[in-house]
């Protein structure tokens, strides 16, 4: 139970710093006394304090500090303990590279491993320090930290703010970047955190937000429901031995620089990518995940005609499976489809965006065994994972290539050509993609033989998708192709392996 300080309508953050911006200076410098009182609304979750990037902290060619990313952590760990409003306030157990920004997903996922709910990351942007003494017993220092607050259940980042201190002190560099200037810049950057975090705790206490009838996700506190629906639709326990020359590309793109956001791609991929490694077979290591603003024309390039490839070589025993969750767009002038990359232009597709056709065509002649590429994206430009160029009509685009009635090839597609591929906001999910996940779950082994092929999955797919479409007021089929008559022993290969 939390008291409100008299006289106080919200909490505030008083600092005893050893005079440091009142311009007096003593040789030594004590570290500040923080007292943070706090509104009386305690938050149930987990914040944990990742990576703060310091490669900016440099004087003079050298490093300010040996251990300097862990002190300010430390400090944020110390402050943020001390308010009482978390559950707990843990600092993240992850490799750390001096210098060096590390990988956001790798971060993500060690802080799942900790059962995080929030993760607090930060970075100092701008640093100067000027020597006021001939002797360097004093100095003026400039710093400006940056801090950014992410759903760990999500990884969609909730809020972010910058913070700018110029401070004057007597005593060693690193000590007044961290007991001066970091406590200074603690004081601007919490606050307005703490009251974020408690602003969106208090409203999704008062339930879900509803918008044009479909349920919003929460932006903070999504994590429990989330938590949930990844729990339901969890890989299964399979018996798939794992394959050493099984080869995937995983592309999801939800936040488009200048195009509508694709709601879920970045959840889709991620979780066909626990699927492939934890159902299906697939090594961690033989796995390529690029998502949000990593996917470009020059990648897609990179990944899918170079990295696959050279991967597989002349092994006719290696399998490929490609998944692409994102905007598809239409060229009305050529009657073309394009993947649309993070910073693609509908006006000029040609030149920003990768073509299907050629997609089909760099699958298509990989020395494989089989070939399988998943697309839960569409192509009319009449809305949903398509976009159009402003003032053209929507049309219909045919995703079918001759090449596919003659290789090793699945493409399994979220919508007809003159259709929309629709999110499931229910379930966090685009609607294709998540009874594709079901069906590879086991829901699609009609014949309970412990096994979901090819044919078996696209049975229960297409009307699971059908009928859930229908109940949000659209159209959508899902697409096998070449088609099931022209499909043969392709129909028969075994996807995954279930323990019953």
């Amino acid at each position: 139970m939390f008291t409100r300080p008299s006289g106080h309508s919200t909490w505030f953050l008083r600092i005893v710093l050893c005079a440091a911006l009142a311009g007096a200076c003593t040789p030594s410098i004590v570290p500040p006394f923080l007292t943070v009182p706090v509104k009386e609304q305690e938050v149930p979750i987990v914040l944990t304090i990742g990576p703060i990037h310091t490669g900016k902290l440099v004087y003079e060619g050298a490093p300010v500090g040996g251990s300097i990313e862990s002190s300010i952590q430390r400090t944020l760990h110390d402050t943020l303990s001390r308010t009482n409003v978390f559950k707990d306030v843990v600092i993240l157990n992850a490799p750390s590279q001096a210098g060096e920004k590390i990988d956001p997903e790798q971060i993500l996922a060690a802080a799942r491993s900790q059962q995080a709910d929030l993760l607090l990351v930060g970075e100092v942007k701008e640093f100067h320090a000027e020597a006021a003494a001939t002797f360097r017993t004093e100095y003026s220092v400039l710093t400006r930290l940056q801090l950014q607050l992410y759903n760990v259940h999500t990884g969609g980042q909730e809020w972010k703010k910058t913070e700018k201190v110029t401070v004057a002190h007597q005593g060693s560099l690193q000590e007044i970047v961290l007991n001066v200037a970091v406590p200074s810049l603690t004081a601007g950057l919490l606050p307005p955190l703490i009251d974020h975090v408690q602003a969106e705790y208090l409203a999704s206490l008062r339930g879900p937000r509803i918008s044009a009838g479909a349920v919003e996700p929460f932006g903070v506190f999504g994590g429990a429901e989330l938590a949930k629906i990844d729990a339901e639709l969890a890989p299964p326990s399979g018996m798939t031995p794992p394959k050493d020359h099984a080869y995937a590309v995983i592309v999801g793109v939800e936040d488009y620089r200048d195009l509508p956001k694709v709601d879920y791609a970045k959840r889709d991929a991620e979780m066909v990518r626990r699927y492939l490694v934890k159902a299906l077979g697939y090594r961690e290591q033989n796995i390529v995940t690029i998502l949000n603003d990593r996917v470009t024309k020059s990648q897609l390039e990179a990944r899918l005609e170079k990295w696959l490839p050279k991967q597989i070589a002349e092994s006719r025993d290696a399998e490929v499976f490609v998944y692409y969750g994102g905007h598809g767009a239409p060229d009305p002038n050529t009657n073309q489809a394009f993947l649309v990359p993070y910073d693609g232009d509908p006006a000029f597709l040609e030149t920003t965006a990768y073509p299907l056709k050629r997609l089909y065509q760099v699958l298509g002649e990989l020395p494989a065994r089989q070939v399988m590429l998943v697309m839960d994206s569409c192509f009319s430009g009449a809305g949903g994972r398509s976009v159009i160029a402003r003032g053209t009509r929507p049309m219909l685009i045919t995703v079918e290539d001759p090449l596919l009635a003659s290789q090793n090839m699945v493409v399994w597609s979220a919508a007809a050509g003159n259709q929309i591929s629709t999110a499931f906001p229910e379930k966090r999910h685009g609607l294709f993609t998540y009874y594709f996940l079901k069906g590879l779950q086991g829901e699609a082994d009609a014949n309970k033989d412990g096994a979901v092929d090819v044919a078996e999955l696209y049975a229960y797919l297409k009307p699971q998708v059908e009928t859930e479409a229908r109940r949000m007021h659209a159209e959508q089929s899902p697409q096998l192709l070449p088609g099931a008559d022209l499909l043969k022993e392709r129909a028969k290969v075994r996807l995954v392996d279930l323990k019953r």
